[in-house]
């Protein structure tokens, strides 16, 4: 399969698996780090066939990429334990509309970094799915005491993303996908095990449908979603990636729909309408290149 001309549904399928995160989180209760840890050591586990001899690569590493590969596994683990205890502090709105800044964070981020400059057709459509995002979550947007502290959680997760995939990049260079992810997973669970036994979190004793959980969320957005995301980074500028992610709260609100009985507002129909487009515009700009 040629990466160049399929790409684009590769990262399709990913953005699907990866917009499921939070109604997979709801089928668990854990601690945000115990979700997070036995997402990244069963997420590792399974990677870890596909991997190979590609991992027997990573001790030779020079020590400057063997720091960013544990800085971007820190990275991940802080992305997921803060995302995951927003979802479980604030309303998944509010969550997804905070982390709805997380594209013009990466673009600008990118630009600083590695000299990536957004289009103007890249910066309308972020623009449009960004407005598209706030009309969703408008009407149940609520900054009140109770949930300022996942909000600003949800914040956090945006900042700890970018740096993830970022830090990510340079490292793709010295691995392939698969070696690359299996180790970033494998090293993010380990320092999100050591969190739980530091914060005396279990390790097992929970409900079989939590166990599910931890199992869906290893395999649906992080085997699957996350890992497509470490793929296209080395086609295509961080940016376009983190704008096509805006698609995340039409699908979720699909899938909740069906899933949890949530009806959508007129707001939120007007705000899948701009994201729609907003995805179709950055899809459309076929821009893709192989990045060594």
């Amino acid at each position: 399969m040629a990466p160049l001309k399929h790409i684009w549904i590769f990262l399709a399928v990913g953005i699907l698996a990866l917009s499921q995160s939070a109604n997979i989180i709801r089928l668990g209760d854990a601690h945000p780090v115990a979700i997070a840890a036995w997402r990244l050591g069963l997420a590792a586990l399974v990677l870890a066939p596909l991997a190979g001899r590609g991992l027997a690569r990573i001790p030779a590493l020079p020590l400057k990429s063997l720091l960013l590969l544990l800085g971007a596994s820190a990275a991940l683990a802080l992305h997921f334990f803060t995302w995951i205890a927003a979802v479980q502090t604030t309303t998944v709105a509010n969550a997804t509309l905070v982390l709805a800044i997380n594209p013009v964070i990466t673009a600008a981020a990118a630009y600083l970094f590695f000299g990536e400059r957004a289009s103007g057709r890249l910066k309308i459509a972020v623009g449009i799915g960004v407005l598209g995002v706030a009309a969703i979550g408008w009407n149940d947007l609520a900054l009140s005491r109770d949930k300022i502290g996942g909000d600003l959680l949800s914040l956090a997760s945006s900042f700890l993303f970018t740096a993830y995939l970022l830090i990510g990049k340079r490292v793709r260079r010295a691995l392939d996908n698969a070696a690359y992810v299996t180790a970033v997973y494998g090293a993010a669970a380990v320092f999100a095990f050591a969190t739980m036994f530091v914060l005396g979190v279990p390790l097992v004793g929970y409900t079989p449908r939590t166990w599910a959980c931890f199992g869906l969320m290893a395999l649906v957005p992080t085997v699957i979603g996350h890992t497509s995301l470490n793929a296209a980074v080395r086609y295509m500028p961080a940016g376009r990636i983190t704008a096509l992610t805006l698609a995340e709260p039409l699908l979720a609100g699909t899938v909740a729909y069906f899933a949890w009985d949530e009806t959508a507002s007129m707001g939120a129909l007007v705000g899948y309408v701009l994201i729609g487009a907003s995805v179709l515009a950055v899809a459309t700009e076929r821009r893709v290149e192989e990045r060594e």
